[in-house]
This record gives C-alpha cells, sequence and structure tokens, in this order.
C-alpha cells in the first residue's frame, strides 16, 4: 500500500526536525527528504505554519496508534495498576530506541516552536488534552485517586523521562527504572507522620 502525499510530508518533516532541527525545516528540505518534486510541500502545505501543523498531527498520530496497540493487549481484561506500568515504561523504552531518535527529537522541536507560535500552542494543547483525557479514562478505570491529577503528573514525568534521553547525558533508561518512575507517580508513598 502506497503512503499518501501528506503522510510522507509529514514523516520526511519529523526526520529533518529530528536530524536537523527547527531551523532546517524549509519546504525545499521537505520535498528533497521525501523524494518528491519541487513545490510538492508547498503545494499541500501553503505557509509554514502549515507544515507545522500536519508535522503535529502526524507526531500525535504515531503516538496514538502506539498507545493504541497498548490498549488493544487488555481488551477483555481487566489489568491492575502494575501491569499498567510496565506497559506504559515498555512504551517509554521503545519510544527511546536509537531507530526512533528522529521522533523523539521532533516531538520536542514542537514543543519548543509552539511557544512561539500561538496557533501551533493551541493544536498542541488539543492535542495534549486528548491523551490527557484518555489517561483519565484508564486511570479512572483502575482506581487511582485523583485520576486527574494523576494523569496531569503521568504526562509531565513521561516527558521529563523522554527529555532527559534527548541530550541531558542522563543514564539509558532500563524498563525496570522507566516503572520505578510511573509508580513513585502513580502510587506514591504514604507520607511519614512527624512523629513516626
Amino acid at each position: 500500500m502506497s503512503v499518501d502525499r501528506k503522510t510522507l510530508i509529514a514523516d520526511a518533516a519529523i526526520a529533518l526536525l529530528g536530524e536537523v532541527g527547527a531551523r532546517g525545516l524549509t519546504h525545499r528540505a521537505v520535498d528533497a527528504q521525501a523524494g518528491l518534486p519541487a513545490g510538492s510541500t508547498s503545494f499541500y502545505c501553503r505557509t509554514r505554519l502549515d507544515l507545522l501543523t500536519l508535522t503535529l498531527q502526524r507526531h500525535a498520530a504515531l503516538d496514538q496508534a502506539d498507545l493504541e496497540a497498548d490498549a488493544q493487549a487488555w481488551l477483555g481484561r481487566s489489568p491492575t495498576l502494575a501491569q499498567f506500568v510496565d506497559v506504559l515504561a515498555g512504551r517509554l523504552v521503545q519510544w527511546l530506541d536509537p531507530a526512533q531518535r528522529a521522533r523523539l527529537v521532533a516531538r520536542f522541536e514542537l514543543f519548543l516552536m509552539a511557544a512561539h507560535e500561538p496557533e501551533l500552542a493551541q493544536r498542541l494543547a488539543a492535542q495534549r488534552g486528548a491523551f490527557r483525557a484518555l489517561a483519565v479514562q484508564a486511570l479512572q478505570g483502575l482506581g487511582v485517586d485523583h485520576p486527574a491529577q494523576a494523569a496531569s503528573q503521568l504526562m509531565a514525568a513521561m516527558d521529563g523521562a523522554l527529555l532527559g534521553q534527548v541530550g541531558a547525558g542522563e543514564p539509558a533508561l532500563t524498563r525496570q527504572a522507566a516503572g520505578d518512575l510511573l509508580w513513585r507517580v502513580l502510587a506514591p508513598p504514604a507520607p511519614v507522620s512527624p512523629g513516626g
């Protein structure tokens, strides 16, 4: 099955963001990266914002496909919180695979560009809101206290873990370490009383 041209353009843009950063993301560069005739990207994305929006949508679709694949494993089952954490830890490690590096770097390039592009920021916020809503629903089903707060903390922890691996020189994240991190977010130990 052939990939449609807009998807090809978006995938090329993700690759470029991951390899050369935001400054290297031009319509011409995307054409070259995708192996398309000059002017193809401009035909589908007249402005830079159009190109960034298409790229953001594709990135979110890839993340959603990954998370839906994880969710399929639970169909007809009642997972425990520990199993949920283990699956998320596995997803984090897969997103950190060297083969996924361009996509990982592109994630944060898009976040940074949204800080300077209000329209892109709105679209990013809407997409993250949709992911947060799914997380809230999952956490409610698992009986987690304050699922909305826990979902926000979970997303922040995952973003932080991913960002730490981009270029901060942190040790490679193992599935066990990722699971420990997420477990501390979702099932923190009870506070110790001052007298205890």
